[in-house]
């Protein structure tokens, strides 16, 4: 069953991916944002970005039961993604790349924050 709260959830999804597309798609093209940028982020934010537009944004859309455990496991991805970087054991990241992955985390941590109180609200019925 859907709520109204499906469609703001999946519209914060879609953004964040599609921004993610663009910044990956122009960071892998060699555009120069005036910081070291790490050889394999740009790749791991367009896949990230592709990754949210496919799956967890139509499924959140739908609202299918699978919404919350995908958006649960992409928060994860990108939480270990943050964890690698500020372990610095795959390179030295820029602040810029660390406050892009703690942004999207907290849009995954608001999107799953709208499916919960959807959530209730279906029990609550």
């Amino acid at each position: 069953m859907r709520t109204s709260l499906n469609r703001p959830a999946a519209v914060l999804a879609f953004l964040l991916g599609a921004f993610s597309i663009v910044a990956g798609r122009q960071a892998a093209a060699g555009w120069d944002p005036g910081y070291a940028v790490l050889d394999w982020l740009p790749l791991y934010n367009l896949a990230a970005g592709v990754w949210t537009v496919i799956v967890p944004t139509i499924l959140i859309w739908r609202g299918s039961r699978y919404a919350v455990p995908i958006s649960i496991a992409t928060v994860g991805m990108h939480a270990a993604v943050l964890g690698l970087l500020l372990s610095g054991a795959i390179g030295v990241p820029a602040t810029q790349s660390l406050l892009a992955m703690t942004f999207r985390i907290g849009i995954w941590l608001a999107v799953l924050g709208l499916l919960a109180v959807r959530g209730r609200r279906m029990t609550a019925l």
